[in-house]
């Protein structure tokens, strides 16, 4: 941002203040190049300007630049900051600085946005949201899943273009495919209904998307012709029910747009016009000093959600959410408890959870020191753990310290419990007492919600917090359920049995209140439910579980994977040139 606005000033102070200190040497070379950047900036409008209409992958040998990666990259910047239109043409694009007259083909190139569509709810005062009180209802507590993971839990890598590491499959073949039947890396994003695969290109890179902000591709479970429909906004957020048909998208600009089962669009409204939304920025200040804090103030809507059967969305902003029936009718809204840095029930301290946070292995033996396995609730856990005490604790059975240290930590890693005042207590009767009342604080500000969507059936909605809260809110707003995983969730999905919660480090997969599956897995991994199977979509490799979460193979790529899915029972996955059929699971 300082290269992009010259500040040649600021950049140098920061080069010198890299440089003084050795604690931050690792951003000497980060500063070195946007310091360089400033000229480049400049260089890369000139050339726009000069010749208007160059392609993007000629300017690097006008600036006299070797790397065009760089290049690219600033002048995605320069569109971003409004100071030049990307008009695409071929595999490349067309540049203009803003304001120029264009050619008419690469005119035709450039998506312009639809007029805003106004809200179709009627009414001007806003609605009162129920104050949660979520101290009252019985907490799901289950094993903290971490912010994110290292390197143990990536899969390994292989020399082989398919490999069927575990032996799960009793075949698999691999063929080539035709360089018109290739999968399109533009459709990046793949998520699972009723009837197939959705597959979105967001960032209009293929040419299905030409003229428009991206493209939507359905894959159907019964095979026959793919359909193919552009967007009508830019997706800035998305929500896919997989139990429904149709999909909706959030713009930038905050319109919410609900697509059909043929991919056309079905409704639209302006969330961003909302009485709700006016009274939740003026309660937060977010378009004062305030809303420094949110960034800029279209990120204070996150989440939408739509009911498998299109009649009612969700919507939330900040610590609220909003649940609109498809006529516009508000039918409910809730708002999350504030923060206070004081000590609730049942609750994790952000950031800080005070037990270590294992991995899907760790986790195992933790059950097995307790003499327990999955599925399992926290009150199997919780009855477990009180029962050892009484058989361990050196006040009642000398000479059990170290099984009794070794079940304190499974303790530890299975709840969240802090391991202080679990090897802290005094005595065997205070820890009996602990045990049945772990409290943990919290630390302040508004819960922010991070992840929505509708149950399986639809009748209920699940709220996915910033504190790693899980909360199932009933048809008329009223909190019915809540489970802590201990880091927010990245998406949550619910089928007509399972509930799956994913971290960014972690798959938790519950039937009712028992923990049927636990999975560690990668930042970036997508999560598809087909035909009773659970996959687990990373760069280089699927894992297949069962519905319930129980590992049953993994296949593993040398290429990174464009598409993956299941047909009639097969794995199919494919990478850019090869396609790989996993048939017959020996679990």
């Amino acid at each position: 941002m300082l290269a992009i606005t010259g500040d040649r000033k600021g950049l140098e102070m920061l080069h010198d203040l890299v440089s003084e200190f050795d604690h931050l040497k690792e951003y000497r070379a980060d500063a070195k190049k946007h310091l360089a950047a400033v000229d480049l900036f400049d260089d890369i409008r000139k050339v726009i300007a000069t010749k208007p209409g160059i392609l993007q992958n000629k300017v690097k040998a006008e600036v006299g630049v070797e790397d065009g990666r760089l290049v690219s990259n600033l002048i995605s910047w320069l569109e971003k900051a409004g100071e030049i239109i990307r008009a695409k043409n071929g595999k490349t694009y067309a540049l203009y600085l803003h304001g120029v007259e264009m050619s008419a083909k690469d005119a035709s190139a450039v998506y312009r946005e639809p007029p805003r569509p106004g809200s179709h709810q009627a009414r001007s005062n806003p609605g009162k949201p129920v104050e949660l009180s979520l101290d009252k209802l019985t907490l799901v507590p289950l094993p903290p899943s971490p912010q994110t993971w290292g390197s143990e839990v990536a899969l390994p890598a292989t020399s082989e273009t398919f490999e069927d590491t575990d032996g799960a499959w009793r075949e698999f073949s691999v063929e080539a495919i035709a360089p018109a039947d290739r999968p399109d890396p533009a459709f990046r994003k793949h998520f699972t209904t009723h009837g197939g695969i959705l597959s979105f290109d967001d960032l209009a890179k293929s040419e299905a998307s030409f003229g428009a902000p991206g493209a939507v591709l359905f894959t159907s479970d019964k095979g026959g012709t793919l359909i193919i429909e552009q967007l009508k906004r830019p997706i800035y957020a998305h929500n896919v029910h997989p139990e429904g048909e149709g999909f909706a998208t959030r713009s930038k600009t905050n319109i919410l747009t609900v697509y059909g089962a043929d991919l056309k669009v079905d409704f639209e409204t302006d969330l961003s016009a909302t009485p709700e939304i006016a009274a939740g920025r003026s309660r937060l200040d977010l378009e004062g000093e305030g809303g420094i804090l949110w960034g800029e103030p279209h990120l204070a809507i996150n989440c939408i959600a739509l009911s498998p059967s299109r009649d009612r969305y969700l919507y939330t902003h900040v610590d609220e959410a909003w649940c609109i029936g498809r006529d516009g009718k508000r039918l409910w809204g809730v708002r999350m408890p504030e923060r206070p840095v004081e000590t609730y029930h049942h609750t994790f301290e952000e950031g800080d959870i005070g037990g270590h946070q294992g991995t899907a292995v760790e986790i195992e033996s933790a059950l097995k020191e307790l003499e327990l396995a999955l599925p399992v609730t926290p009150d199997d856990i919780r009855q477990k753990y009180r029962d050892m005490v009484r058989q361990l604790h050196p006040d009642l059975n000398p000479g059990n310290e170290e099984r009794m240290k070794a079940v304190n930590a499974a303790y530890e890693m299975l709840t969240g419990a802090s391991h202080d005042d679990l090897n802290g207590r005094g005595s065997a009767e205070d820890l009996l007492k602990f045990s049945a009342t772990v409290t943990f604080t919290t630390g302040g500000g508004p819960d922010r919600l991070q992840a929505a969507i509708f149950s399986g059936s639809g009748d209920t909605v699940l709220l996915g917090t910033s504190q790693g809260r899980v909360l199932r809110i009933d048809g008329s707003g009223k909190p019915i359920a809540l489970y802590d995983v201990g880091a927010a969730p990245v998406r949550i999905l619910e089928t007509d049995r399972y509930l799956y919660i994913q971290t960014f480090a972690r798959l938790y997969v519950l039937e009712g209140d028992r923990l049927v599956g636990l999975q560690d897995c990668t930042t970036k991994c997508d999560l598809l439910v087909e035909e009773g199977l659970i996959l687990l979509v990373e760069n280089k490799g699927v894992r297949v579980l069962t519905e319930g979460g129980r590992p049953l193979g993994v296949a593993l790529t040398k290429a990174p994977i464009r598409r993956a899915g299941i047909k009639d029972g097969v794995l199919i996955v494919e990478t850019r040139t090869h396609r790989g059929r996993f048939r017959g699971l020996m679990g």
